[in-house]
């Protein structure tokens, strides 16, 4: 039994997977392959669902239910009410403490890289990470993505969204060979937007065909678990960093598997706490999980667990209080037919 249009069951399950991987990664100072892994799988899941919307979309303007300019101008106003008031109140923050104290992040010059989500070019012309905001770098890679994926989406024929999304792999693929041919830095390579829309195109090709029957062993429970533990263990212990970017590839299979199965125990699982609660309010969770600190716990365990329940905490007050209510509002302003 394939998910419904709405909600795709498991799949806040599989974003709870991913903010987790990255928070340990970077509270217990580990492998970064760690964090690696649970960017991927949002950047591959984000791409499933970005464009299963924006086809839809233009399927309702090939059959004269809506116009191209309305249905970019909706699309927009929703991404903006959901990525946009946290993004701007921690900056907004941020920039208030920075009368009164050093922030690095905040030096000549770099705050414009910020506020239009540029953060990625930053870091990757500074060779290193930017403390406390480096994680803004992925975020601005959605953006970018956006800002190019749905006009390109909604003004094409849909038949052409399959090619397109295909296109663009192969448009980052070669970015990323030029990349390293040229030496450059880690860091210049992980944060690269083109590079990095590979992976959203990917989880594209991959909701484009998620209707595409698998094999019934293969959507199992047993085996969608077993492909997304493959993933996690190939990226985060392969010894060649280039095994551990093919391991993503096991990404899209794990969605096709979860989207085919919704029956399974597996996405199940991942629809029960404490996996769905913890991945509806993951965006919140990843923006402020660097802000949280208590350094005067001395105690590791103690301080590791103080800062997760505190960031838990913000992050669902942020989503109940903060984003839902923007959202739903964004949400009710439809534009009619013709209006645009």
């Amino acid at each position: 039994m394939t998910a419904s249009a709405a909600r795709i069951k498991g799949f806040d399950g599989l974003r709870a997977i991913a903010i987790l991987l990255v928070f340990f990664s970077h509270k217990l100072d580990i492998s970064q392959a760690l964090g690696r892994a649970g960017v991927w799988l949002f950047f591959v899941l984000s791409g499933f669902l970005i464009v299963r919307i924006l086809a839809r979309s233009r399927a309702q303007i090939e059959d004269g239910q809506q116009d191209a300019p309305a249905a970019l101008i909706e699309f927009f106003r929703r991404r903006t009410a959901r990525i946009f008031p946290i993004y701007y109140l921690v900056l907004a923050i941020a920039s208030l403490v920075g009368l009164f104290v050093t922030i690095e992040a905040l030096a000549p010059g770099q705050p414009i890289y910020f506020w239009l989500y540029g953060v990625n070019f930053l870091q990757a012309r500074l060779g290193d990470w930017i403390p406390e905001f480096g994680h803004f770098w992925s975020l601005a890679v959605e953006e970018q993505f956006y800002l190019l994926a749905a006009p390109l989406l909604l003004l094409l024929p849909r038949r052409y969204a399959l090619p397109a999304c295909c296109t663009l792999i192969a448009i980052g693929l070669a970015a990323a060979a030029r990349l390293h041919a040229a030496g450059a830095s880690e860091i210049a390579l992980y944060v690269d937007a083109l590079s990095n829309f590979a992976l959203l195109a990917y989880g594209g090709v991959i909701g484009l065909l998620a209707d595409r029957p698998l094999p019934a062993r293969l959507a199992s429970g047993a085996a969608q678990a077993g492909v997304l533990a493959a993933y996690i263990g190939i990226v985060t212990c392969a010894a060649d960093p280039l095994l551990g970017e093919i391991g993503v590839l096991l990404v899209g299979v794990l969605l096709m598997q979860i989207y085919q199965n919704q029956q399974s125990w597996f996405a199940g699982v991942l629809d029960a706490a404490p996996f769905r609660p913890i991945g509806r309010i993951s965006y919140g969770l990843y923006v402020l999980h660097p802000f949280v600190v208590l350094p005067m716990i001395d105690n590791g365990v103690l301080r590791l667990s103080a800062e997760f329940a505190g960031t838990l905490g913000l992050a669902a007050l942020s989503f109940r209080y903060f984003e839902s209510p923007i959202m739903r509002w964004a949400a009710t302003r439809r534009i009619p037919k013709h209006a645009a």
